[in-house]
Order: C-alpha cells, then sequence, then structure tokens
C-alpha cells in the first residue's frame, strides 16, 4: 500500500498594494483628465455663448422726460444734441440759433443769426450742426452749432459742484457741468462758430428761395437757387492771410441748367462729397444733376421719389456719408435712395438713382428724420407722434415709442445724439428726451447671414470689410465670405491630401517590405511637426511665385504624374514573375520614386508646349478672358472624368470577354495587351473630352468665371499643396494603423482563394478598416478646418465667395487671428469674431458628429465581414 501524497499548498494568487495603488491612482488621472477636457470644452462653449449673447439683443427706447416749458418761435429747421447729452440746440427758419438745458429746459442762450432783423430768405442745415443761411442780398453765412468743453479742478470747482456725485451734472456758468472724477469736472457750454460773410452773384431783383451746402474734402460746396429758376453751384476756398491771419473765402460760381417745371423746386440735396445735386419738388419729382465737371453741369435724370401720386415728400434726411437719401411721404412710405451702377446705363456718370430700402410702406405721414453722425440708424417721426428706430442695410424697425403724453401732436423734429445713446424730440408744446440703447443692429443673424444691399453695390451680396480709412464706412459684417473660404480652404486640401494619404497608406501595409515600413512611416509622420508659420512663410515668399512663374508646368503636372505612374506599372508588367516577386520591396519602391523626377521633366517640357497650342502662349492671359476661347478649357477640365468613363466602358462591356480570351495568353502578351489598351483608352478619354469640349463651347458656355478665373499669385491652388503636406500624416499615421489592424486571416484567406494582393487590399482590407480610414479623414478635415497661418499668409486673406482655384479666400480661423487684436472691446465687430469662433466651433461638432454616425454604420458592415 504506497503512501498518501500529502496535498500540494493552493496557491493564492493576490494583487499588491502597490499595483492597487498605481491602478487606483491611475483611474482617478483618468477620470479627472477625462472630466477636466469636457468641462474645458464646455466652459469654452459658455464664454463664447456669453461674449455672443448680447447680438441678439433688442434696441430700446426707456420712457422719455419731458421738459418744461415750450419751444419758442418757428418751427425748428434742424436740432441736436452736445457729445454728452446735456445740452441742446435748435434751430429755426427765422434765423434763431437757441440752446437748451436738457435737464431743466431752461434756455442757456439765443443767437441772433438775422443780420439786423432781415430773416434769412432759405436755411440748410446738415449733421454736426453746421448750416448755412442765405440772405435776400445774396449774402451767405455758414456756421455750426457748436459746444466748447472746458474742466475744472477741485480747487477751481463752487461748493455747488463739490456737492454732486461721480456721474450727477449740474447748471454751471452758460452751461453745464457734470462731475467725471473724484477731483474733476467737465464743463459744456454753447459755443457757435461762423465763417466770414460770402456774397454770392445774386441781385435783390432776384433773391434766394433754396440754398444747399455741404463740406468737402477741400472746402465747401454751395447750390442755391433764385425765385426766378436760376440754378447756380459755388465752391468755396478758404485761405489764411499770411499778413493779417484772417480768414478769406473765395468762391467760384458754375451755372447749371435751369430745373423744368411749371413751379421750382421746394429742396436742394448735395450728395457725397458734393459731386451729385438732386433738386426736388413735393409732388416727389426729382432731378439729378452731374456735378463731376463744374464747367460742364448737365441733368443725369429724372426719377419719382415717391410711388403714390398723390403723396407729397415731408421730409428729406441723408445717411451718413451723404450717399443714401431717405425721403419720407405724407402717405407714411419711408424710402432708402442711393446710386447704383447698372450694366446698362445711359447717364453720364454710368449711375442711377434706386429705390434700395423700402422701410415703411404706409403709415401716418413722416413728419420729421435723424441719421446718426456714426452708424446707419435713422429715427423717424409721425404725424400721430410715434417714434420710430431703423436699422437701414437690414430694413429693420429696432424700436418704436410715442414720446408725448397727447398721442395727436406730431414730432416736429428729431435729433440723435453723436453717441447713438439719446434722442431727442420736439412736439407741438414739449420737447422729450429718450434714453436710446441701440444694441447691435450690425450684428443681428440678417445682417450676418443674408445678402444686403450695401450703398454702392449693385444688388444684395454677402460682404465681410470690418474697418475703412473713412469715417462714414459701412461696416459689411457678413459670415458667409469667411465660411465659404473655410470650407473652400478644406476641400481642395483634402482633394490634394487624402488621396495621396490614403494610397501611401494602403501601399506601406499592404505591398511594402516589413523592413521598410517602420522607417518610412516614421519619416512621414516627421513631416507632422513642421511648424504651420514656417509653412505658410515657404507658401507665400517660395511656392507662390514659383506656381506663377511656371503655373503651365505646374498644371501640367497634374497629368504628367498620374500619367508615368500608371505607364511604370504597365512596363512593370514586362519584367518575369519571379524577378517581379523578388523587386517587389525596395526597388519597387525606387522605380516609383524614379517616376516624379521624369514626369517633372516631363512636365517642364510639355507645359510650355500646351500653353503655346491650348491658350495662344499666355496661360494667365487666357485666365483674364483676354485671349483664346472656352475650348481648350473644358478639354483639359473634363480629360479626367472622359478618361475615368473611357475606362469603365471598357471594363463594363468588355471585361468578361478580356478575362476568358486572357486566360491561356502569357505574361508578356498580357502585358503588352494592356500597355495598347491603356494608350487605346487613353486616347478614346482624349477624345470623349474633345468631343464634351465641343459640345459645351458650342452652347455658348465658358470654363472661365467658375473654377477657373482671374489669376491672383496668392491662391487656393498654393494653399492646397501646403496645407496639404500638413493633413497627409495624420490622415496617412491613422489610416496606416487601420489597414495593419486587419486580421492577417482574411489577407490569407483571400489569397489562398486565388485573389490577387491588389484585389485582396481594395476588397477585403479597405472595406474592413473602412471605419478607420473614414475616421482619419475626418481628422484630418478637422486639422485643416481649423489651420491659420497658412491660410493667412498664403492666400492674400480677401473674403471673396468664388470657386475660382485660381484666387484667394480668407476663413473664419485667419479673420479672427487678424482682427481680434484691433476691435474694440464689446463692440460689435469684437462680438461678431466670437460668433466666428463659435461657428468654427459648430462646424468642427457637426462634422465630428456625422463623421462618428457614418464610422459606426462602417463598424457594423466591418463586424459583419
Amino acid at each position: 500500500m504506497q503512501p498518501a501524497k500529502t496535498p500540494r499548498p493552493r496557491r493564492v494568487r493576490t494583487t499588491s498594494r502597490s499595483v492597487r495603488a498605481a491602478e487606483r491612482v491611475a483611474r482617478t488621472l483618468i477620470s479627472v483628465g477625462g472630466i477636466g477636457t469636457i468641462a474645458a470644452v464646455v466652459l469654452i462653449l459658455v464664454f463664447l455663448v456669453s461674449v455672443v449673447q448680447p447680438l441678439a439683443s433688442a434696441t430700446s427706447l426707456e420712457k422719455p422726460s419731458l421738459l418744461p416749458g415750450s419751444p419758442k418761435g418757428e418751427q425748428p429747421l434742424r436740432v441736436g444734441t452736445d457729445e454728452y447729452g446735456l445740452i441742446g440746440w435748435a434751430l429755426r427758419s427765422n434765423g434763431q440759433l437757441e440752446y437748451r438745458d436738457l435737464a431743466s429746459g431752461a434756455e442757456l442762450e439765443r443767437v441772433d443769426l438775422t443780420r439786423g432783423g432781415i430773416p434769412p430768405a432759405a436755411s440748410s442745415a446738415w449733421a454736426g450742426g453746421e448750416f448755412a443761411l442765405a440772405y435776400p442780398d445774396g449774402s451767405l453765412c455758414l456756421g455750426r452749432a457748436d459746444f466748447a468743453t472746458s474742466f475744472l479742478d477741485h480747487d477751481k470747482a463752487p461748493e455747488s459742484l463739490r456737492a454732486l456725485a461721480v456721474g450727477e451734472h449740474a447748471p454751471h456758468g452758460r452751461g453745464r457741468a457734470q462731475r467725471i472724477a473724484a477731483e474733476q469736472w467737465r464743463v459744456q457750454e454753447p459755443s457757435t462758430g461762423q465763417r466770414p460773410i460770402v456774397q454770392l452773384p445774386v441781385g435783390a431783383d432776384d433773391p434766394i428761395a433754396v440754398v444747399e451746402a455741404t463740406r468737402t474734402t477741400k472746402g465747401f460746396r454751395v447750390a442755391w437757387l433764385t425765385q426766378s429758376g436760376r440754378l447756380s453751384v459755388g465752391v468755396l476756398e478758404e485761405r489764411e492771410n499770411p499778413m493779417t491771419a484772417e480768414l478769406e473765402v473765395e468762391i467760384s460760381t458754375f451755372a447749371a441748367p435751369a430745373p423744368t417745371g411749371a413751379t421750382p423746386p421746394q429742396r436742394l440735396v448735395l450728395t457725397g462729397l458734393g459731386d451729385s445735386l438732386l433738386a426736388c419738388w413735393e409732388d416727389g419729382r426729382a432731378l439729378r444733376y452731374d456735378l463731376r465737371r463744374l464747367d460742364d453741369i448737365e441733368i443725369s435724370e429724372e426719377v419719382d421719389l415717391l410711388p403714390e401720386p398723390s403723396a407729397r415728400i415731408s421730409a428729406l434726411e441723408l445717411l451718413i456719408g451723404r450717399g443714401t437719401l431717405v425721403v419720407g411721404g405724407t402717405d407714411g412710405s419711408l424710402t432708402c435712395w442711393f446710386r447704383i451702377r447698372p450694366p446698362l446705363s445711359s447717364t453720364r456718370d454710368g449711375t442711377r438713382l434706386m429705390p434700395v430700402h423700402a422701410l415703411v410702406a404706409s403709415g401716418p405721414a413722416i413728419t420729421s428724420l435723424a441719421a446718426s453722425e456714426r452708424s446707419r440708424i435713422l429715427v423717424s417721426g409721425t404725424q400721430d407722434g410715434e417714434l420710430r428706430v431703423h436699422y437701414v442695410p437690414t430694413n429693420e424697425e429696432r424700436a418704436s415709442v410715442r414720446p408725448f403724453e397727447s398721442a395727436a401732436g406730431p414730432v416736429m423734429a428729431l435729433a440723435l445724439a453723436p453717441k447713438e445713446d439719446a434722442v431727442l424730440a420736439y412736439g407741438r408744446d414739449s420737447v422729450a428726451r429718450l434714453a436710446l440703447d441701440v444694441g447691435h443692429p450690425d450684428g443681428s443673424a440678417r445682417a450676418l447671414f443674408t445678402p444686403l444691399w450695401y450703398e454702392d453695390y449693385s444688388g444684395p451680396e454677402h460682404v465681410w470689410q470690418s474697418s475703412s480709412g473713412s469715417d462714414d464706412f459701412e461696416p459689411k459684417l457678413g459670415l458667409v465670405p469667411l465660411v465659404f473660404g473655410t470650407l473652400k480652404a478644406t476641400l481642395f486640401s483634402l482633394l490634394f491630401g487624402v488621396p495621396i494619404a490614403l494610397l501611401a497608406a494602403i501601399f506601406t501595409s499592404e505591398f511594402l517590405s516589413p523592413a521598410w515600413r517602420t522607417p518610412i512611416k516614421s519619416a512621414i509622420e516627421m513631416m507632422a511637426s513642421l511648424p504651420s508659420v514656417v509653412l505658410g512663410f515657404l507658401a507665400a515668399l517660395i511656392f507662390a511665385p514659383f506656381v506663377q512663374n511656371w503655373l503651365p508646368s505646374v498644371l501640367a503636372l497634374f497629368f504628367c504624374l498620374p500619367l508615368c505612374l500608371l505607364a511604370g506599372a504597365y512596363l512593370w508588367q514586362f519584367l518575369p514573375a519571379r524577378t517581379a516577386i523578388r523587386a517587389s520591396g525596395m526597388p519597387r519602391l525606387l522605380a516609383v520614386a524614379a517616376c516624379l523626377p521624369f514626369a517633372a521633366v516631363m512636365a517642364l517640357s510639355t507645359g510650355p508646349l500646351v500653353e503655346r497650342i491650348c491658350f495662344g502662349g499666355d496661360a494667365t492671359g487666357w485666365l483674364n478672358g483676354s485671349v483664346g476661347s472656352g475650348f481648350p478649357g473644358w478639354f483639359w477640365m473634363l480629360l479626367p472624368l472622359s478618361s475615368a468613363l473611357a475606362i469603365f466602358a471598357a471594363a463594363h462591356f468588355g471585361g468578361t470577354w478580356l478575362r476568358r480570351r486572357s486566360a491561356s495568353w502569357s505574361r508578356r502578351r498580357c502585358a503588352g495587351f494592356d500597355l495598347l489598351r491603356f494608350v487605346a483608352l487613353g486616347l478614346g478619354g482624349a477624345a470623349l473630352a474633345a468631343l464634351f469640349a465641343a459640345l459645351l463651347h458650342a452652347g455658348g458656355l465658358d470654363p472661365r468665371g467658375s473654377v477657373v478665373d482671374t489669376y491672383v499669385q496668392r491662391n487656393a491652388l498654393v494653399v492646397g499643396f501646403v496645407m496639404g503636406f500638413t493633413v497627409i500624416p495624420i490622415i496617412y499615421t491613422l489610416a496606416e494603423d487601420a489597414l495593419s489592424s486587419v486580421p492577417q486571416a482574411l489577407r490569407l484567406a483571400s489569397l489562398g482563394a486565388g485573389a490577387t494582393p491588389w484585389q485582396t487590399a481594395m476588397r477585403i482590407v479597405v472595406p474592413t478598416a473602412g471605419s478607420g480610414l473614414f475616421s482619419a479623414i475626418m481628422v484630418g478635415l478637422g486639422r485643416a478646418v481649423g489651420e491659420t497661418m497658412i491660410v493667412l499668409m498664403a492666400t492674400g486673406n480677401t473674403p471673396v465667395m468664388e470657386w475660382n482655384v485660381f484666387n484667394g479666400f480668407r476663413t473664419l480661423s485667419a479673420n479672427i487671428a487678424v482682427e481680434l487684436p484691433e476691435a474694440a472691446r464689446d463692440s460689435t465687430h469684437y462680438r461678431t469674431l466670437f460668433l466666428a469662433a463659435l461657428t468654427l466651433f459648430a462646424i468642427t461638432f457637426v462634422v465630428n458628429t456625422l463623421a462618428e454616425v457614418v464610422r459606426q454604420r462602417f463598424r457594423k458592415r466591418s463586424y459583419q465581414l
């Protein structure tokens, strides 16, 4: 009997404390990192929304404060306020200029401009408080309702001002003082400026009936109409006498054709810098004079400013820049007119006055208008006492209110404060002051994402132009050109980078020797370490001039490189089978590389030849439309598509027959037939391209003006090259990893079933790795969407909307980088740039979401395999 075996003690497997501690630390760090990343993204989104949200705020008008007392004298011709809304002024048609305290309603000063009791026969006033008065004897007075600003320190301030809190104001001297700091007060006082009296060449028997003046870059331009209907234009030049230091005014007078009609016009309007004059009648009829050549003034056109025959003009106003005329009628219509340049115009200056913005169609009569001195904000008053705030470019009514307790009285005159923070409304027996918060009308959804009809444009357009050298500039903050530029940059970079990256990944994974796979993959991945600013520098200073100087050869390279690679592949089939198998590693890779310089030499030699034969020896001239026809452009653009169509037709209709016939052929015979078929299909594709090009050309179609047009040195073609190099390493790396992760058993099964390596790669490996390949493309797309420095340096940074591959563009990211440092904090421009960032965020989010949905579908299909 054998002794019983002693049972072996059971080994207890436990995890050491250090491993468990490390696992907890790792789990904690991973959780903190993941939650922190999500929180950071959410906080960025919240910050962007918080900055952008005020763009959606509405314009507000606070409850009016009625001033005690009533306006004296006749109806105000023009009213206004100082910069800080403390003092108001009113110029009346009887020649009286009065200043009022807007807090108490008390009259501060009255200036008599009647020249010894003689009231002006005609008067004119325009923005900025400037006015012109003409008297019966032909004398002209140019002046300005202005204010003098001074400051008081603590030791000079009276006790009544020291008791004020910061921001409060009180009467002081001839004006009003406001405490702006603990030890400082600002004093505003009326100050009327007048220039020397100018004698106009009119006689006492024919006094002036209407006068209009405007300031130009060289002085003043004045137009006047006498009671007999004689119209004249004068140019005033001011010079300082070097001996007496007095200001001397010289006037040059030019005669204009007399206005035609039974009655003389009731209003003259000088638009722009005085290069155009409108003579307006109450019934809406207007004559426009061209004043560009003062020695040859002529009537350019006649227009009807009121579409309703029974209506009468009740108010006229010019917006900032004096290019847009706002016409208010007794029928309640409110329309904005400005000159556009239509394709066929019979006027001498090539422009026509057109009604562009219809702010109000009908309603109570418009009695008063006031335009902002800093934007396209317009305030209108009606016969029934309603006050409205409009933003002209978008045709929007932003706010409305009834400023007076009695709704029966009309709004006789309006003034919009220089800072757009207050509105002054004159009624029959009271003056109302309303606090105004304009908000961001030029940052509304309609202004940002719909085409608007801007001044001097021939129609509604999407435009981004945030600044200009003139104060009369109309901000154009359309984001659509920036979104378009972003998508254009992404598209062209992916068109260049994705095919190269995916084909390189397939070649490395499926056809390259494993010994060379790692070093080549590492070399390609090193391309991602190149800074984008360096690539942008190279693109702007090296690649762009090179492409411009060698444009025909660069374009020829697009055809020569595939042609050389395909020709080399067909010639490779002439090698014996054993030799081809032995040379499938590095020798084949070197053979592929040898095609590159051969293709470059071929492009350098054929490019100028093609330019001379097809494009009249000047490719850029052909793009500009100065030489040649559209046929060669259609031919070269349709050649790839026609060749692909010929290949598909040959494979579809003759593929089965060819496989049966070639089953018994030798390798060399098959290679020779494939080479002949390649040449035949190339010629067939060229014939199809020529046929289609001839049909399109016969139909009057020209490719110029679409994807090809005028050549600009820094363009989308250069950006496609350079940005393609930035996305190739990312797409290549992820795609190669996805292809390499496909189980080897699938490859062996396919090869064992008789499939070729190419068939195995394209029909088994690529579909199985489809989700990974799609993810690689989406990651590359995200990299291209957010690229900044390359598009900033290599595109010309012009926000244009056209698919022309030879023109530039501007992207959202580049626009933010350029303009954010110069944008005033919390301005509409500043917040719109943050909206551009939010738009970029939204585009990326939507693209990634769609990509994830498509990737999941790929994964399901791959799992079924």
